[in-house]
């Protein structure tokens, strides 16, 4: 009886993962980034990326690999609307960008990535603008 108790918790589990997974890949946001940028000290090319807005967490996908070359933590943040397809805001400091919000348009908050190592030094040395890229229709 235990046995087949802990395989009924295990498989709902795996269920309730499976489904925030699920859950997750709907509240992406596709852009097309035509700098250079920075997540978690990492730095990307320009191209086209799929920012999926987790719930404490945002995955960036390229478009051109298919897989998630990043994860970065992330809390709530509110105030803005994400338009119709979502809108993406990354913090620059001289030639160096940084992502700094993803807003999908299917969630009603956004998501602030948390400030790296790198952007932490870049941002003593120069306050930073905000450049948004609108999100691009699937």
């Amino acid at each position: 009886m235990r046995i087949r108790s802990l395989m009924v918790a295990s498989l709902l589990a795996g269920i309730g993962l499976w489904a925030g997974a699920a859950q997750g890949q709907a509240g992406g946001v596709r852009a097309s980034v035509p700098f250079p940028f920075s997540v978690n000290d990492k730095t990307f090319a320009p191209g086209k990326y799929t920012m999926v807005a987790g719930s404490n967490q945002v995955r960036l996908i390229s478009a051109t690999e298919g897989k998630t070359v990043a994860i970065a933590l992330a809390n709530d943040v509110s105030g803005h609307l994400a338009g119709a397809n979502g809108r993406v805001v990354f913090r620059c400091y001289n030639n160096r960008c940084f992502l700094a919000e993803v807003w999908s348009p299917t969630e009603t908050n956004g998501r602030q990535v948390l400030t790296s190592r790198a952007e932490a030094e870049s941002s003593k040395e120069r306050r930073g603008t905000y450049f948004a890229i609108l999100g691009m229709k699937p």
